[in-house]
């Protein structure tokens, strides 16, 4: 075969290969349908109680109001700034982009890394401990901070030590992409997940934690299981590996390096505890205390007595906000604030800070400009009146459903829609107000109605191609996409049916 014919051939495979849909493209034809609907399906209004939820058997007609170009051009703007009956997505997507520049002084300092290196070959020698290991840092990157695209770094850096272990690439790939997708499956404190559907629900980001905590140890600990019983299966006998025919190729393109030096210097250290120390305070300033328990007041009490202090409480701020009440300004001030403080560790002048904070923040401009983008759909149906119709519609139907039916059925819509919607936040942002509205019409809690989108996006995107993590990580490893399908197709299954169990418990105790 001559050069120019293996070229053709290169590309005619790349274009065969799938592309996800861009995101931007489906919420603006989202957009322009919900727009023409609004011409079509008619204005209708329900009663409000004092928090500005509609209230079950209150639905009424009134005359419509259709959106035009104008409307649909102007949707993400208000979806951004806000209006009268609408809140603006300016303060998500501040943290947004925050949350990018605190990531890329974690990168640019390196600690993290290293210490993902550093653990990989201590406990090379172990090999159940260190995948149970691998598989639950994955899993807290995934609860934390939504981890899926830079999943295929931490598989370069697993894969010489997984294959020195004598086994194969398919074990490093589920570590990777089952451990950082379950963590998604279970996400606790995860801003572009959790926290954009808490704020599109009206509630807040710690309720459900405790659920969803109880879900991430027992999805990580099913996982650490499922593939441990493959690595001895094949360290007992290789041929078993379904990488088995190229495992002399593996090893000469991912070769043992146990000589890098991963010593990290006493600034690193304490950079990696100041990482630790943020998703720490970020859970306990979460986590809705009085509301858990009405006499669980020690934070708001302490608040109380710091301010009281004559000078001292006016210095510090009488504006202190307790654990237990912030939200996304409060959390975009200590992302700032730990940046900051950890370029100070570093030694790195406020100019160096600054300008990694920039970055990492214009790394995620895209992810932050989705959350208006999606907004502008709820713009454009609550200015066309048609919101109230479709969740009359959804009323008479699904929420008349009895609630484990509806949260099973919820889920499988779900899963449906997160195949081609995979990005956490446009998929918030574009259902969740509809969801949790028909939750609440369903006597189900609204943070049970986040946790249904949860699974199925985690659950989706360890297995569907337009999931990045899956698609990167199976190519890296000449992986075929078809042979991961026929490899995880039953254990996907498995876990959606343990997902179910813990939503059918979760309506048993509402």
């Amino acid at each position: 075969m001559d050069k120019n014919e293996a070229v053709k051939q290169e590309k005619r495979k790349e274009k065969k290969q799938f592309k996800s849909p861009n995101t931007y493209v489906i919420l603006f034809v989202v957009i322009l349908i919900v727009a023409v609907l609004s011409w079509f399906i008619p204005g209708g209004k329900y009663d409000l109680n004092k928090e500005g939820q509609a209230i079950s058997g209150t639905y009424h007609l009134v005359k419509s109001n259709p959106q035009g170009i104008w409307e649909v051009l102007m949707a993400p703007i208000i979806g951004m700034i806000g209006n009268d009956n609408i809140s603006g997505a300016i303060g998500i997507s501040l943290f947004i982009m925050l949350f990018g520049g605190f990531l890329e002084l974690m990168d640019e300092a390196g600690s993290v890394k290293l210490f993902l290196k550093k653990v990989t070959i201590q406990n090379r020698n172990n090999m159940h401990q260190l995948i149970a290991i691998l598989v639950v840092m994955m899993g807290i990157f995934g609860t934390t901070e939504g981890a899926d695209e830079e999943g295929i770094a931490y598989l370069m850096m697993f894969l010489p030590i997984i294959l020195g272990l004598g086994l194969d690439t398919m074990v490093a790939v589920m570590i990777v992409v089952l451990g950082t997708q379950g963590g998604c499956l279970a996400s606790t404190i995860n801003p572009f997940s959790v926290g954009i559907a808490s704020e599109i629900a009206g509630i807040s980001p710690g309720e459900g934690l405790l659920m969803r905590s109880i879900m991430f140890v027992v999805i990580m600990t099913i996982i650490i299981i499922y593939i441990c019983r493959y690595a001895d299966k094949i360290k007992a006998d290789p041929e078993k590996s379904v990488q088995f025919y190229r495992r002399e190729e593996d090893l000469k393109e991912f070769p043992v390096a146990l000589e890098d030096n991963v010593e990290m210097t006493k600034e690193q250290k304490k950079v990696l505890a100041m990482f630790v120390a943020l998703f720490i305070v970020l859970i306990i300033s979460l986590i809705p205390w009085d509301s858990l328990n009405p006499n669980w007041t020690f934070f708001i009490d302490i608040k109380n007595f710091i301010t009281s202090i004559p000078y001292i409480g006016t210095v510090i701020g009488k504006g202190l906000v307790p654990f237990g009440q912030w939200y996304f300004n409060e959390l975009s001030m200590l992302l700032l604030l730990f940046t900051i403080i950890c370029g100070f560790i570093m030694h790195y002048d406020i100019s160096k800070t600054i300008n990694i904070l920039m970055k990492g923040a214009g790394n995620l401009v895209p992810t932050a400009f989705i959350v208006p983008f999606a907004r502008g759909i709820q713009v454009v149906m609550n200015d066309g009146l048609i919101t109230p119709t479709i969740l009359h519609l959804g009323e008479s139907t699904l929420s008349s459903l009895p609630p484990i039916a509806f949260v099973i059925v919820s889920l499988l819509f779900y899963i449906a829609i997160a195949a081609f919607i995979p990005s956490s936040t446009g998929l918030a942002a574009a259902t969740m107000s509809i969801m949790a509205s028909l939750a609440r019409f369903a006597n189900i809690p609204e943070h049970l109605m986040i946790t249904v989108f949860l699974i199925a996006l985690g659950l989706v995107k360890m297995i569907m191609p337009t999931s990045i993590v899956v698609m990167t990580c199976t190519q890296a490893t000449h992986i075929s996409y078809a042979a991961w399908v026929k490899f995880m197709w039953k254990f996907i299954i498995f876990l959606f049916m343990v997902c179910c169990i813990f939503l059918i418990i979760g309506t048993m105790f509402i």
